[in-house]
């Protein structure tokens, strides 16, 4: 293992640099698959820069310029088979809308039905506001919205619990469950400073800063009209610029968390709930506005799954000294401010599920470089399954990929070989970190594909019994949400299981869980081109082999070198440490060197932060190496492979790195 960013360029060099020698001695492959993919990556290929200037350009810089040319979605998928996302939501979409022999299962009626109330603009439009005007009214109403300060008959703590008991979320404090520390088999309740965005794909991981304001002016205005107010908007400018001071304060104070994760410098204790509740109260406010019952929200939390806690119950407490300063900007906030900012929190999180003005305001105001138009109302339904469990269920019935399975298994294995012998042939490591690693690895739980699970009816069944769906999108959204939480907590008391998916087969994307030492790579990606038995090995192992690699590697990354094979924290040895602190520097250095072209929401250049994406930068160079080298050693026994259509002047190494690029 070299941990040496530089040996991407130099491997680069030796593989795909040019002049390309034409060889005679090859075959080429006719298969469908071969021909698409030959087809895609000559597409995109931008022969006027040098790979070792350019890599990017080199590889696929004409992709954006291509992906501008076409008419539609459906062409740009068939055209660029190697984009396999938008091919997945193809798939999906026919299964969703197609007849099936399972359509009288309870779960696939459900989902289906969900599906069609996602796709019904007519109806969505047809209920208007009114869906989510009952939930602001139950509690007192919206101040602002009814331009009234004292609307609310209700404290702000009141209107949180509410909301708690609904969508199991707190506008201020986030509770959920963790794995301990020393002994990951057991589970322990977190609370931190933070909001719990029970809609987590719609608002989790985008910024809304740079138009914050007119996010909440435009919806403002369509509530307003919702109840028929003609009062100008400017008449609550006071109001708003309390609303957005207020959210960018409490911002700043659970912003450190991302800070201390940053350089994981994360403080936690582990207290009581009373210990909690002691630590809370000694920020020493007696604002009515500061109070917080945390026993309270956390009871509220776990009633509706029959689990019982009480102020014996322990709980690790994240960064606690952000509780005393949540308490005092509560207590010098006016009671309406905070009201209004915890309506505005959820009604913020549905609009991409209310009416299409709701979801234009929710788009415009949304930074999303590069894209200028909305997707297809069929994609974004797609996306939005509902019954993810369901819908994976049919999937996998459509798409038969036990040899697909069997051999990324295979390739697994020959990649965890080649981890462990550039982890043996390590000069800086010593052999007790060498023997760490290497047992990791050994143990890591490798979840492939999907779990046998989706081949049982009755479990599928037994699973979403309880979950109502019916004609409104809105009341089939909060009901799917809240059901897929409540079924989360449950598993509190449970023993923490390393082989449990912890998302669907369907869902594009691979992971590593450093706490279960576990990692997933789903259905959705164990596809062709990805992957495919009759294509070449340099395509598979470019593409899907650089992913295993990628996640097999954040077993040894920074935060990976903190846990041992069961997932339990441990310290690593000072020597082990210092040597391996030394050598992520060359990440962070190298990193923190580079800067996008692309604006940021606030119309700059990016710098790149080496030491925030240092994990990801270390799994992608290692990922990377280990991957092109198991390539390298499955070629000396599977012989001569075949040349793409296309693309015959391209050898086996360039072709690796090239489907890297694509994919």
């Amino acid at each position: 293992m070299t941990f040496l960013p530089l040996l991407f360029c130099v491997i680069i060099a030796g593989a795909v640099g040019l002049p390309r020698r034409r060889s005679t001695e090859y075959t080429v492959c006719e298969s469908e698959v071969c021909r698409k993919v030959g087809e895609s990556i000559r597409r995109d290929m931008n022969d006027s820069y040098e790979p070792c200037t350019n890599f990017y350009e080199y590889g696929c810089g004409l992709r954006l310029e291509n992906n501008r040319t076409q008419s539609n979605d459906v062409e740009w998928s068939e055209k660029h088979i190697l984009d396999l996302k938008s091919r997945i939501s193809h798939r999906l979409k026919e299964i969703l809308e197609e007849q099936s022999e399972y359509d009288d299962l309870p779960p696939i009626k459900m989902m289906k039905q969900y599906y069609r109330s996602c796709i019904d603009e007519d109806a969505i439009e047809k209920h208007g506001l009114e869906p989510i005007q009952k939930l602001l009214d139950a509690k007192g109403g919206w101040p602002i919205q009814l331009g009234n300060h004292e609307a609310s008959n209700y404290t702000w703590q009141e209107v949180d619990d509410y909301y708690l008991q609904m969508f199991l979320a707190s506008s201020f404090i986030a509770i959920r469950y963790t794995p301990q520390k020393e002994n990951a088999t057991n589970l322990i309740l977190t609370v931190k400073v933070g909001t719990t965005y029970f809609l987590m794909k719609t608002i989790g991981k985008k910024r809304f800063v740079y138009w914050e304001t007119d996010r909440l002016v435009n919806v403002l205005r369509a509530f307003k009209r919702h109840i028929g107010t003609d009062v100008p908007i400017e008449n609550y400018i006071a109001d708003i610029s309390d609303i957005i001071k207020f959210s960018r304060n409490f911002r700043n104070i659970s912003q450190y968390e991302m800070n201390a994760k940053k350089v994981n410098e994360q403080d936690y204790d582990i207290m009581t709930i009373a210990e909690l509740q002691g630590y809370y109260d000694l920020a020493g406010t007696q604002q009515p506005t500061a109070q917080v019952n945390l026993l309270q929200k956390i009871q509220l939390l776990f009633k509706s799954s029959n689990i019982t806690v009480d102020v014996s119950t322990p709980v690790l407490v994240q960064n606690k000294h952000l509780l005393h300063q949540l308490a005092h900007l509560l207590g010098a906030t006016p009671p309406h401010v905070i009201v209004n900012y915890i309506h505005w929190n959820v009604v913020n999180q549905f609009l991409p599920y209310l009416t299409k003005e709701m979801r234009d305001i929710n788009f415009e105001t949304t930074y999303m470089e590069y894209i200028t138009k909305q997707k297809p109302r069929w994609e974004i339904c797609v996306e939005d399954t509902g019954l993810e469990e369901a819908l994976s269920f049919l999937f996998i019935k459509k798409y038969n990929m036990e040899n697909m399975i069997t051999g990324v298994t295979e390739m697994l294995d020959n990649i965890k070989t080649e981890m462990k012998r550039h982890i043996l042939n390590s000069t800086w490591t010593s052999a007790s970190a060498k023997h760490f690693m290497i047992d990791k690895i050994d143990n890591v739980i490798s979840l492939i594909g999907y779990s046998n699970w989706y081949n049982n009816q009755t479990a599928l069944i037994e699973y979403y019994e309880g979950l109502e769906v019916g004609e409104s999108y809105f009341k089939n959204k909060v009901a799917t949400t809240v059901f897929k939480t409540k079924r989360i907590l449950k598993d509190y008391l449970k023993p923490m299981n390393r082989t449990k998916w912890i998302f669907a087969p369907i869902t594009f994307n691979a992971a590593y869980a450093h706490q279960m030492n576990s990692m997933i790579i789903p259905a959705a990606v164990v596809q062709d081109p990805y992957f495919a038995p009759d294509i070449p090995l340099a395509i598979n192992y470019g593409a899907i082999g650089m992913i295993i690699g990628h996640e097999l590697a954040h077993s040894v990354d920074s935060t990976g070198m903190k846990y041992n094979k069961f997932g339990n924290e441990i310290t690593m040895d000072v020597e082990t440490a210092q040597a391996y602190k030394e050598r992520m520097k060359c990440f962070i250095d190298q990193y923190n060197n580079y800067t996008l072209t692309a604006a940021n929401e606030y119309r700059a250049a990016i710098q790149l932060d080496g030491v925030f994406t240092r994990n990801e930068n270390i799994a992608d160079n290692i990922g990377l190496e280990i991957a092109f080298a198991a390539f390298q050693r499955h070629k000396l026994t599977a012989g001569s492979q075949p040349r793409l259509t296309g693309l015959t002047d391209i050898n086996d190494e360039q072709l690796f790195f090239l489907s890297f690029a694509n994919s």
